[in-house]
């Protein structure tokens, strides 16, 4: 059973969302997430004002031909551009602390398309400079699945129903990443694993649950296999999640919550499933025990989360309506701490 976008409440198609704005959007970046993200905007009858990239590439030449925008090479160009709303960084990882820096006293809205290659402890020297205001209010970073349809559907129950345990097994692919020599070791936590940091702490916030404490565990020093065990707290409940950082084993990455009446089991990514109970089936004489799923799949029309992501940013920002699911430069700062913390030997 497919449902799509769920907010509190309501459940709302993709291709029903409406924004009764007309606006201009620029656009850092010309790789394949920037061609997903025009998809997007054009969908709300946007405009692609700008194209920017800061390397000349043909690439960025085609974008901004086929979309009718500008092109612009410069930060400098891209803060004095005029008649634009908001822009979309969709740069690449390494480049985008670069673009962060050089942007920081730009006033408009910024989604950025992806995490900081930074530490909590360099986020926190911003925290104490003069553009922290602005940053924190104008920039936001797109940690997409926070806007899977099953993340609402899951705090509902978390709100609802006694739960007792909960953990998480990530698998991340290091082993290939240095093979590439696509990112160096110490950012690896900031490239792949905060995303999951960042479901679960929305997941946690949007069910009013808070973190007491939390500690770390090395399982296997050999492998750097490690566990941090969360004491988490409501003004209803409290219960402990366990989080493994498993590296390099071949498996997909898997979520569970165990209430009193029921599994929920996240995996993959884009999937919930619901346990609800077991039937038994008989045949020649021998009884089997199968177990009643309800599931639920994001929405495939677009890159999944993309689109209720824009929807959220483009309201948040224009309609002023306070935002639930956004990442905000302090919600970064929460991410990064852990991912700091999973690299304490």
């Amino acid at each position: 059973m497919e449902k799509s976008l769920l907010t509190f409440g309501k459940i709302i198609l993709p291709e029903k969302l409406k924004i009764n704005l007309k606006l201009n959007v620029g656009i850092i970046g010309s790789g394949r997430l920037s061609i997903d993200y025009i998809n997007i905007i054009k969908s709300f009858n946007h405009n692609v004002k700008y194209i920017a990239s800061f390397t000349k590439n043909k690439n960025a030449k085609r974008l901004a031909k086929k979309n009718n925008a500008e092109l612009l090479y410069s930060s400098d160009q891209v803060v004095l551009a005029k008649n634009v709303d908001f822009w979309i960084v969709c740069t690449s990882w390494k480049n985008l602390k670069s673009v962060f820096i050089k942007l920081k006293q730009l006033k408009k809205p910024i989604l950025f398309e992806k995490s900081m290659i930074i530490s909590s402890k360099e986020l926190k020297l911003i925290k104490s400079s003069k553009y922290y205001q602005s940053i924190n209010k104008n920039f936001s970073f797109a940690y997409n699945r926070n806007y899977y349809d099953y993340i609402l559907i899951l705090s509902n129950l978390l709100k609802k129903k006694n739960i007792k345990f909960g953990n998480a097994y990530f698998f991340d692919p290091y082993k290939n990443l240095f093979s590439n020599k696509k990112i160096s070791k110490p950012y690896l936590p900031y490239y792949i694993t905060s995303h999951w940091i960042s479901l679960i702490l929305k997941i946690f916030n949007l069910s009013e649950y808070k973190i007491q404490s939390k500690k770390i565990e090395i399982l296997d020093y050999k492998n750097n296999f490690k566990r941090i065990l969360f004491n988490l707290k409501s003004n209803k409940n409290k219960f402990k999640f366990e989080l493994f950082n498993l590296p390099d084993l071949p498996k997909n990455h898997q979520i569970n919550f165990f209430f009193e009446d029921k599994i929920v089991e996240i995996s993959p990514i884009e999937r919930i499933n619901l346990y609800k109970n077991l039937y038994k089936k008989t045949k020649n004489r021998i009884n089997f025990y199968e177990p009643l799923i309800d599931s639920f799949n994001v929405n495939q029309k677009y890159k999944p989360g993309f689109r209720f992501q824009y929807y959220d940013f483009v309201v948040s920002n224009f309609y002023k309506k306070k935002s639930v699911l956004s990442t905000k430069l302090k919600d970064l700062i929460d991410i990064y701490e852990i991912c700091d913390f999973l690299k304490k030997k």
